[in-house]
């Protein structure tokens, strides 16, 4: 399950965190408040999961179940 954790910084800055997705889902999970914020694209900070793929993942998952 996505989720989205945002903090609001006291110098009004503000991080968004995606949690629990792969690839550019992420990117197209966080378009619509990033638009809304302000927030310019180039301040975008990629983590691994980014580089993954969802069949990579759903690979990782059977392996850490035993199947």
């Amino acid at each position: 399950m996505k989720k989205m954790q945002v903090t609001i910084h006291k110098d009004g800055t503000q991080r968004i965190e995606v949690l629990g997705a792969e690839g550019k889902t992420c990117i197209e999970f966080t378009h619509g408040l990033e638009k809304r914020l302000g927030i310019p694209i180039g301040e975008r900070e990629l983590k691994p999961e980014y580089y993954e793929t969802e069949a990579e993942s759903e690979v990782e998952r059977d392996l850490e179940a035993g199947r």
